[in-house]
């Protein structure tokens, strides 16, 4: 067994018990691997390891969002399919009442297909082939993200916690009227919610780590983020285990790195180019270009905050069509033309086409050691992590932590 595998089996068994056990084996080279990596080399440098707890669109749900109509459920989505088919909306809501059966005993099939050259194609491989249907898109005074143009135009956001204004997400534009998006954190959108908790047993864990001279007070930094070769530690609530050992991938594929400050406990970086693989029924590639962070450093060693910048649409688009319309519930036809039109970032270079979306992502990350390969301690885990974490706050919201 190698050194690497130890790291991570005993970090992962004892937590912050790890440190102990190999901290002082491992600070020599852990500290020339920092060196190495352009980390700042101060006399008093640290570094902090955390590993993703929770990632997630950042929904602003709110009364005056929807102004022109909301796209509905999955249930209102079958309606218009029937009733684009010829049936009464009165019929359409029998026949999904009766479980996909008409009045007459026939059953109805539910989905409606496309034919290319007489075969049925799934909008979600082939959306152009579906006429636009004009979804209804998201409005209103407030949404979380960033300015990324430096721009405050007349019909941009507000951000509700920073009072930033001026904010581009036309993500949420697309997303926001359909009822599986219409919630506030800590309530998830339903179909982000399963994909995540389903990746967290199966995927590479997502790593972010801090380096600075005093992470305890105001200062310059920076940020990295990196995949780990384990997958992440659950604790006994289903949450995400703090203190965990996570040996980093060193493919650098996914490796960001961006200067940033602390200042009274908020992490900010200087805009860069971010990417990190996932996997297929969750994110298969996460990027952006100009992107933002913004992080509230917690007491006990967490971090919470946004991240975002401008996304390549498609990449979320081919989260949703994986996932098909009646597990991501919306209408993926709808969901591809209104992404495509409100697309607000990188122009082709030949069409003139953008080929982003301004996008935020909810996201929350708990103490956690990384090592190298060779078992290299390369960042410490410090604080005792939250009580509730990752998918354990949704499910325990009422939980009183005393």
């Amino acid at each position: 067994m190698t050194s690497a595998h130890r790291a991570g089996i005993v970090g992962a068994m004892y937590g912050r018990n790890f440190r102990m056990e190999l901290a002082g084996a491992g600070f020599l080279a852990g500290a020339l691997a920092l060196v190495l990596a352009g980390a700042p080399t101060g006399a008093f440098a640290e570094t902090r390891g955390y590993v993703i707890s929770m990632v997630h669109t950042a929904t602003y749900a709110n009364t005056d969002t929807c102004p022109d109509g909301y796209n509905g459920s999955l249930a209102d989505l079958k309606v218009r399919r029937l009733v684009r088919r010829g049936f009464s909306e009165e019929e359409a809501i029998a026949i999904l009442a009766n479980g996909g059966v008409d009045r007459d005993g026939n059953r109805v099939a539910l989905r409606e297909l496309p034919e290319l050259d007489g075969i049925e194609v799934n909008p979600g491989n082939v959306p152009v082939l579906v006429s636009d249907p004009r979804i209804h898109t998201a409005y209103g005074r407030y949404a979380y993200g960033f300015n990324l143009n430096g721009r405050v135009e007349p019909d941009a956001f507000e951000n509700p916690d920073s009072g930033e204004r001026g904010v581009d997400n036309q993500m949420w534009r697309a997303l926001g009227c359909f009822e599986v998006y219409q919630v506030r954190r800590p309530v998830r959108p339903y179909n982000e919610d399963i994909a995540w908790d389903t990746a967290l047993d199966a995927m590479p864990a997502w790593l972010m780590s801090i380096t600075g001279d005093d992470l305890d007070g105001d200062g310059e930094v920076t940020v990295t983020f990196d995949r780990g070769l384990n997958v992440a530690m659950r604790d006994a609530r289903g949450g995400v285990l703090s203190g965990a050992t996570y040996v980093v991938d060193p493919d650098p594929r996914s490796h960001s790195v961006f200067e940033g400050r602390i200042d009274n406990g908020v992490l900010t970086i200087e805009p860069g180019d971010f990417s990190i693989q996932g996997e297929s029924q969750f994110y298969a590639l996460l990027r952006f270009t100009g992107t933002r962070l913004w992080l509230r450093m917690a007491e006990d060693g967490s971090a919470s905050g946004i991240i975002g910048g401008y996304q390549p649409w498609r990449d979320y688009f081919h989260y949703l069509a994986i996932r098909g319309e009646e597990n991501a519930q919306v209408d993926l036809a709808g969901v591809y033309y209104a992404m495509r039109r409100l697309a607000d970032g990188v122009p082709d270079p030949e069409t003139g086409e953008n080929s982003a979306i301004s996008a935020a992502y909810f996201l929350e990350a708990v103490p956690a050691f990384h090592a190298t390969l060779s078992g290299e301690v390369v960042a410490e885990s410090v604080g005792p992590g939250p009580l509730l974490s990752g998918p354990a706050v949704q499910e325990n919201v009422t939980l009183d932590p005393e």
